[in-house]
């Protein structure tokens, strides 16, 4: 079976699928607040047969692969765990999810070997004992399990406690710069120090690198070098190569944050491709703090990882 392109590294396709607009809750800082009728006009439903039709066209031309299935909620899609049973057999396969869905199910029909969990906390709509509870049910079942968390002003005051919580049951906590306005203050320029402080404390990751990547260019009275001009730009990138982003529309495009960047075909109409070779990235400023630089993986594999080696 050919691998993707031949590339040796790190030797499979990796999916990112917005599978839908629509979600349960309504996170007053989730991107899609403001927009959920209209964005849930962009949503296509082909039926499961189909899908289940499409990904198995897409395994033979590419081989194995890892699919992390975002959206709105995954788990909200009509038959989700029958695609995501049928998805194993040839992927990993990774959730952005708010635990809503019926774990005791998922675990019956589907075991931890090929699956992850990138699961969001949202106290707006769930207290932390309900969603730990589920989270450590899944945990103890032997899921590779991690939890998202929003540093959304009205959130920051109890995210050590909430760390602190996953961490004494060794489940990782991982925070999310809060991206957008609010009181009339635009984020995550508008952090405050202390704010910065914390953030870095619950989650150094984020504190780092991603913060500095989802930062305007705004110095303000920060004693900073201005930022640099995109330093990936003509570098050749394997996104679009080994990469694509697909929309729940089923159009595939080469950026992962970048919405409309190199068409690569709508795997629903069975024209989705990959680039045969890297390709340089022509961002003025490159939105992914972890593209697929070529001969810069230690920039960026750490990020492209699954929860098990597929068997193929």
């Amino acid at each position: 079976m050919e691998k993707c392109n031949n590339v040796k590294f790190p030797e499979i396709c990796f999916y990112t699928w917005d599978i839908q607009y629509e979600c349960n809750y309504r996170c007053s800082y989730c991107f899609f607040n403001d927009n959920w009728e209209a964005d849930k006009k962009k949503n296509r439903f082909p039926g499961i047969d189909k899908l289940k039709e499409q990904w198995d066209d897409i395994y033979k031309k590419y081989g194995t692969g890892h699919i992390h299935i975002t959206g709105g909620e995954p788990f909200a899609y009509p038959d989700f765990m029958e695609l995501v049973e049928h998805l194993i057999r040839d992927f990993t396969v990774e959730f952005d999810t708010n635990l809503s869905f019926d774990a005791d199910k998922f675990m019956a029909r589907i075991g931890p070997d090929k699956v992850k969990f990138a699961a969001s906390f949202h106290p707006q709509f769930t207290d932390v004992d309900t969603f730990l509870n589920k989270a450590l049910a899944l945990k103890k079942a032997g899921y590779d399990i991690g939890v998202n968390y929003v540093a959304f002003p009205e959130q920051i005051q109890r995210m050590k406690e909430y760390k602190d919580r996953f961490a004494a049951v060794s489940i990782a906590f991982n925070v999310m710069p809060f991206r957008g306005k609010y009181k009339n203050m635009e984020y995550p320029d508008a952090y405050s120090e202390d704010e910065r402080k914390l953030i870095c404390e619950c989650d150094p990751r984020t504190g780092g690198g991603m913060m500095k990547a989802y930062s305007s260019d705004k110095n303000g009275d920060k004693k900073e070098p201005p930022k640099p001009a995109n330093p990936h730009l003509g570098k050749p990138c394997r996104m679009g190569q080994m990469y694509t982003k697909i929309h729940p529309n089923g159009n595939a495009f080469r950026c992962c944050l970048a919405k409309e960047d190199g068409l690569l075909g709508n795997i629903i109409d069975n024209t989705f491709k990959f680039y045969e070779e890297a390709k340089p990235c022509a961002h003025d400023k490159c939105p992914c703090w972890v593209a697929m630089i070529v001969n810069e993986e230690q920039n960026w594999s750490f990020h492209w990882v699954t929860p098990s080696k597929p068997k193929v």
